[in-house]
């Protein structure tokens, strides 16, 4: 039961890596709140599904579900930061300052919730910290400077993203993951809705080609972000977060395979910290 964490974990890397290869794929100029509209769909109805066949009746304080409310926007308002961040900055950049906030989930847990760490595990964390460094470091930005919007909605998303994981660990621990996830279908999809309408103005549209594989890669987020609520349910989320905050380098070793695309010595060298740092975790 102790490394039941480890196999959600697993799952995660696996559902987001790959649907970002799939998302690739599509190379789809369709505006990134239709995307989020399309998400939240497949969000609300796995996550529905979810919850009607694994729920166990129970009662909460009020005070319990409006905490697992709160994550779940924060994740979501997460998403929509993300969104808002490429869109008035260089990827490149911005992606980098969100993918970063594992460290921040993991100041939260050991403070907040009292988490510990073994030795093992603490080297463990600090190796995929420093492979996320690794291959973020030195990346191209084409030249340009990233817009300061841009930058103030990836430290939003940034903050957001890690305190949602941080907040989801405690309410789970008191609501269980089956009920925060029927929370998490309602909350994120009303949010994309929202994002949708205000900044679409009701407007939809699908890609002209490539709606399986689009359909494939949010279905593999929505499945993902089960599998990384039933990973913190199992283990701590100061070790969790870091661990399933490698998938960006899956998205990389399949897309070299998959999109012919070359893998960089630094790049490799990030991937070998990360297999070190998965036997630590065993110990």
């Amino acid at each position: 039961m102790e490394l039941l964490w480890l196999p959600f974990s697993v799952a995660t890397i696996l559902f987001y890596g790959l649907g970002q290869v799939f998302a690739k794929e599509t190379r789809t100029n369709v505006p990134s709140a239709n995307l989020l509209l399309i998400l939240g769909a497949n969000v609300f109805v796995i996550g529905v599904v979810y919850f009607v066949v694994f729920r166990e009746p129970n009662s909460f304080p009020t005070k319990t579900w409006l905490l697992a409310g709160a994550a779940a926007a924060l994740s979501g308002g997460g998403y929509v930061a993300f969104y808002e961040s490429i869109k008035h900055g260089k990827v490149s950049i911005v992606g980098t300052v969100i993918g970063a906030y594992a460290p921040w989930t993991v100041i939260l847990a050991l403070i907040f919730l009292k988490e510990s760490m073994s030795p093992a595990e603490g080297i463990g964390v600090a190796l995929v910290v420093g492979a996320m460094l690794v291959f973020t470091y030195g990346r191209e930005n084409g030249g340009k400077k990233t817009e300061l919007l841009g930058l103030a909605f990836a430290i939003l998303a940034f903050f957001f993203f890690g305190t949602s994981a941080a907040l989801a660990k405690g309410v789970i621990t008191d609501l269980g993951t089956t009920n925060f996830i029927g929370v998490y279908a309602l909350v994120c999809p009303t949010l994309y809705a929202l994002y949708w309408l205000t900044s679409q103005r009701g407007r939809f549209e699908l890609p002209k080609s490539n709606k399986s594989i689009l359909e494939l890669s949010v279905l593999c987020f929505a499945l993902g972000g089960i599998t990384y609520y039933l990973a913190i349910q199992n283990g701590n989320v100061s070790i969790v977060t870091p661990v399933t905050n490698i998938y960006p380098l899956l998205t990389i070793a399949v897309a070299k395979y998959r999109l012919k695309e070359k893998l960089s010595l630094r790049q490799y060298m990030a991937l070998a910290m990360l297999l070190v740092s998965i036997l630590l975790f065993s110990f």
